[in-house]
């Protein structure tokens, strides 16, 4: 296997970077500090590993306890798995394709690239909301997508209970059961073929920047593959 964080790379890079921009280590740390997001690029990586571009966008939440220790370690787990993982996949792939006459060229053409990026959906003073992705160019169903909202008072996640009360479930059902019927696309599956019936407290969500709830759904979960990834805004 591969290393698959290019320690060496990715300081070759920002040192790179200070230097055209004519900033010293001392220039970086106090902008550093002057960064209010409570989430923070932690590792990034952008170049050609062979069989596949890697665009790398690692976060981390600022702060070494709690809530947020257990988002960096999963965020940890789940970058650096999916990364090898996609490029166990690759591998495979390439053997069948040569395997079956296509040439080194061709499966090159393909440029196939790997992403790993958040974004923060939003921010307080007291609490962030953002979401992990990675996906790649060939397959269109190896995919990560988790929320992450935090307390940042008290670095704790915050939960859909606490944000629309104790009947919270039967809440964004009705907003959520709503919103499909009054959608004309013809994507979402019926109750009886997989479409849906009820969240769950484990179901994802973000919090937009109005503070409501955004509940979201995998592709293919409750609507074709056209629908994309549903959401679901839930007004408080």
């Amino acid at each position: 296997m591969k290393k698959y964080w290019h320690w060496k790379k990715t300081t070759g890079l920002l040192m790179a970077w200070a230097v055209a921009c004519g900033t010293t280590g001392t220039a970086l740390a106090e902008e550093r500090q002057e960064q209010v997001s409570a989430v923070e690029r932690v590792r990034t990586y952008e170049g050609d590993e062979g069989d596949m571009i890697l665009r790398i966008n690692v976060p981390q939440v600022v702060g070494k306890e709690g809530y947020a220790a257990e988002v960096n370690e999963e965020i940890l787990k789940l970058t650096t798995d999916y990364e090898a993982r996609a490029d166990w996949e690759v591998a495979q792939y390439k053997e069948a394709f040569l395997a079956t006459g296509g040439t080194e060229k061709e499966f090159a053409d393909k440029d196939i690239q790997v992403y790993v990026d958040y974004d923060v959906k939003s921010e307080t003073e007291d609490q962030v909301s953002f979401v992990l992705q990675a996906y790649n160019t060939m397959s269109k169903i190896d995919y990560i997508y988790q929320c992450y909202n935090v307390n940042l008072k008290d670095n704790s996640e915050i939960t859909l209970e606490e944000l629309l009360g104790p009947d919270y479930i039967n809440i964004a059902n009705e907003t959520i059961k709503e919103q499909i019927a009054a959608d004309d696309s013809g994507l979402y599956f019926e109750e009886e073929m997989g479409g849906f019936t009820t969240i769950t407290p484990e179901t994802q969500f973000y919090i937009n920047e109005a503070g409501n709830p955004v509940i979201v759904f995998q592709k293919y979960e409750i609507a074709a593959g056209a629908a994309g990834m549903p959401e679901f805004e839930i007004a408080k």
